[in-house]
């Protein structure tokens, strides 16, 4: 156990007590050791003083310690002084326990800021800047708006080509970015988010004929950590999910102490609820021709997801108007999809009936634990089990996996005459691909032909297989040949959305890695009228599937107009957030599951980021399966740690959830990063076009206000105290305050004073009561110090002796004297003052 400086300091007059104590007892024991029962009157004044102000009366309890025949007065008044010297060596003991030191913040001080470099794998694997404008694509032939194209032909309506702006118009920038500023100097809008990793791609039709694209690297994995963590351009919520964007400045100056601020940060943020569909996918484990484990006898396993399910169907249409800005139950729409899902698996077996518009079942043909087989595995002549000539369920049973597909793991597509369609015997209605699609649509309330406003709220749908749970008491960590598993599935909806959330920073020492975040939580308003107004882009003839609108902050100054030119295409709300526009649909990404948007011509991070996350979240498998691309394994195939991490989180639905909100929140890291910070900006930004170059991450950024300073509480280190060892120090203070008040009374009153004591004190000195009473004829007591030394205080006294014998001696007179310095008498004659039982001698 460490020791505070209280403690010390407790212990250090502890041992100041003890040894006054002991002094005082071994100082007047050691000083009767150096004298004899003989010595001068003064002698034994001087020793008188020592012995009785030490605590020997007390201890040996002589006349001095005596209570009978005392005055009341002087009894209590000698115990108050003894309990009062007693009370201050407690106190002087117990006082300084309550002595500590805190770091504790202090007044606010501007201080100026400066950009803090990442040295972590963040930092050196974000590229340097190419620095160029953004730009959007509506189509291959569509011209966005407020853009232009220009068409030129050789021959009339032939061999015509044409050159589309790109650009984003300058008062679409300059709107959002000041409606950001209002909010806040250190709140970002969408222009000022860059993808980490860029290429410079060719763009045939555009106006500057090239433009930046991602180059999607993974640098790293951050979710293993669910903290907070700063890296270069994000604050990376690895915790809850979402990443807010700041590029990181921190005091120029050093404190020792440390310092801390708050600033408001834009923050985009999945959202995200699972249902468990209550039927899992069992097997066991044995050993193929390769002697590798594989799984072998799937079965499709009612866990209560067919025997109880609802036999009304929830409402199961698609929003007209898509899904808007206001409440929006992402639960109802797990469960919707997850109902749905069942209900065209049981069709698919011919357990129910089925009906295109389901609103009652009538015939549910499942007991309760049913299986449905889904391979023909036969052991071969060797004992082996060959390979599944035909699986209807694939898994993996040592990954998790996710997908946009509801109903995928019954492999299906959309050919009636292929693969298990074609079975009239299992599949009487015909259930294909085009009826889980359905699905899809009736959980993210849209499709791709959904007009692009602020109505179409981008709601992600699919499916996610849990990791294998081992059902016969075996470790999960040990597969073996013959163990029994089994795999849960959740049907998941997630939406994204974007708010103000107030960090906290703390920062002590230099560098990225001393920058700290204490706290990131949402902005909280006065009142409703206080909540930030959004705004997103009303494109009346252009659908998701050809672009998304732009989004963005216009403040919260009621009284700034909106231009007149974006007006009649914006649409605003105030909220505490915004529920981010697009769409996640399989049929968008005709070029596959990849992380980089494919549009040609545009460079719009802000826009395009959180929706390739939201799909590539909704499409984990693991490496080597189709449709990988090669970058971090989100599975745990390849990392037993994020496995065992899928494998707590995936016992349930809530845990579910929680996996598709981080393994966002990572793909978005790896994806783009915040440009703004205090002191900070980039030419892009600015829609500085004069020099695209190629730079250094350190150089990129140009001072924006370069006078600008933060509010920054510095922290200084305090000396406090804990009140209630104060105690016995005010207990000692009012005894003193009552005894000095006393004094004080007593002194007015001509009753105490400095004459009355040097009185009483001659007066009761041992050496002036002895020579008064062996030479009463040649001594007044009441002498002066000096006169009373040279007259009497020099003559030899002796003192102590045995009972019944002289109490004192006094030399003879006339005989000679002789006294060493020490004032010890040698080789006199005397006479003794005798006892009450002998003859007392004449005195001289």
């Amino acid at each position: 156990m460490e020791l505070t400086i209280a403690e010390v300091s407790g212990l250090i007059a502890a041992g100041v007590f003890v040894l006054q104590l002991l002094l005082s007892l071994i100082f007047p024991a050691a000083l009767v050791g150096f004298v004899n029962e003989e010595n001068t009157a003064v002698t034994w004044s001087v020793l008188g003083r020592s012995l009785q102000s030490s605590p020997w009366p007390t201890l040996l309890q002589t006349d001095a310690a005596a209570r009978h025949g005392v005055r009341r007065r002087v009894s209590n008044g000698l115990l108050l002084q003894t309990a009062l010297v007693l009370l201050i060596s407690v106190a002087a003991i117990v006082t300084p326990l309550g002595l500590y030191q805190t770091v504790e913040p202090g007044d606010l001080e501007s201080e100026a800021f400066q950009y803090v470099g990442d040295d972590s794998p963040f930092g050196y694997g974000t590229p340097a800047r190419i620095t160029g404008p953004f730009g959007r694509s509506c189509g291959p032939t569509e011209v966005c708006p407020g853009s232009w194209v220009n068409q030129t032909c050789r021959q009339e309506g032939r061999n015509c080509s044409a050159v589309y702006g790109r650009s984003i118009p300058e008062v679409w920038r300059t709107t959002f970015r000041e409606g950001a500023s209002q909010l806040g100097r250190s709140v970002s809008s969408i222009f000022d988010i860059q993808w980490r990793s860029q290429v410079n791609a060719s763009d045939g039709m555009g106006e500057l004929r090239w433009y930046i694209k991602s180059g999607y690297r993974q640098i790293g994995i951050l979710i293993l950590d669910p903290t907070i963590q700063l890296v270069d351009g994000l604050i990376v919520d690895a915790e809850s999910g979402g990443i807010g964007f700041r590029n990181h400045t921190a005091p120029a100056a050093i404190h020792e102490y440390g310092s801390t601020w708050t600033e408001d940060i834009l923050f985009i943020e999945p959202e995200t609820q699972c249902v468990d569909l209550n039927i899992t996918l069992d097997f066991r484990l044995s050993q193929n021709n390769t002697d590798r484990l594989s799984p072998r006898d799937i079965a499709l396993t009612d866990r209560g997801g067919f025997s109880d399910l609802a036999r009304t169907s929830p409402d199961l249409t698609i929003p007209k108007y898509g899904n808007g800005q206001g409440l929006l139950d992402l639960r109802e729409r797990a469960y919707k999809a997850a109902w749905a899902n069942n209900y065209l698996t049981l069709a698919f077996f011919n357990a129910t009936d089925y009906n295109p518009n389901p609103t009652t079942i009538t015939r549910l043909d499942v007991t309760p634990g049913m299986q449905f087989r889904g391979d023909e595995s036969a052991p071969s002549t060797n004992g082996t089990v060959n390979e599944t000539p035909r699986t209807r369920f694939p898994l993996e049973y040592q990954a998790i996996t996710s997908t946009l597909d509801f109903g995928n793991y019954l492999q299906l597509s959309n050919t009636p005459s292929s693969g298990n369609n074609s079975d009239p015997t299992e599949n009487p209605y015909g259930i294909r691909l085009d009826h889980f699609n359905i699905v899809s649509e009736i959980c993210t309330g849209g499709s791709l032909n959904n007009r692009a406003n602020m109505n179409s709220s981008i709601v992600g749908c699919g499916l996610l297989y849990g990791a294998a749970r081992r059902t016969d008491g075996g470790s999960v960590f040990s597969p073996q040949p013959g163990s029994e598993w089994s795999v849960p599935m959740y049907s998941c909806a997630a939406s994204v959305r974007a708010s103000i959330r107030t960090v906290t920073f703390q920062y002590n020492g230099t560098g990225l890695a001393a920058l700290k975040v204490t706290s990131a939580t949402p902005k909280t308003y006065p009142s409703p009228d206080d909540h930030p107004l959004w705004a997103v882009e009303d494109m009346p003839s252009t659908k998701l599937g050809q672009t998304q609108p732009l989004w963005g902050l216009l403040g919260t100054n009621t009284t700034t107009p909106i231009p007149s030119q974006l007006a009649p295409n914006l649409t605003t709300t105030r909220q505490p957030t915004l529920r981010l526009p697009g769409i996640v649909n399989w049929a968008a990404f005709a070029d596959g599951i990849d992380y980089i948007p494919s549009t040609q011509g545009q460079n719009l991070p802000g826009i395009d980021f959180y929706v390739k996350a939201l799909q590539n979240a909704f499409t984990i498998v693991r490496p080597g399966a189709v449709g990988y691309e090669g970058y971090a394994d989100y599975s745990g195939m390849t990392g037993l740690v994020m496995y065992h991490k899928w494998q707590n989180l995936s016992a349930s639905a809530a845990g579910a959830a929680e996996i598709v909100n981080l393994v966002w929140t990572d793909i978005a890291a790896n994806s783009v990063v915040g440009t703004k910070g205090w002191g900070l900006d980039d030419p892009a930004a600015r829609g500085d076009q004069t020099d695209w170059l190629l730079r250094r991450r350190a150089e990129y950024y140009d001072a924006e206000g370069g006078e600008d300073t933060v509010p920054v509480t510095v922290y200084r280190r305090r000396v406090r105290y804990l009140l209630p060892y104060m105690v016995p120090a005010i207990v000692v203070l009012v005894l003193a305050v009552g005894v000095l008040g006393t004094w004080v009374v007593l002194l007015v009153l001509g009753r105490t004073g400095p004459a009355k004591m040097r009185r009483l004190l001659d007066a009761t000195s041992p050496g002036r009561i002895l020579g008064g009473f062996l030479w009463p004829g040649k001594a007044e007591t009441l002498r002066g110090t000096d006169e009373w030394v040279k007259t009497v205080g020099t003559k030899v006294v002796i003192v102590g002796g045995s009972s019944g014998e002289a109490v004192a001696v006094a030399a003879r007179e006339g005989e000679e004297q002789v006294v060493e310095e020490e004032g010890q008498a040698v080789g006199e004659e005397s006479i003794q003052l005798m006892s009450k039982d002998k003859t007392a001698p004449t005195a001289w």
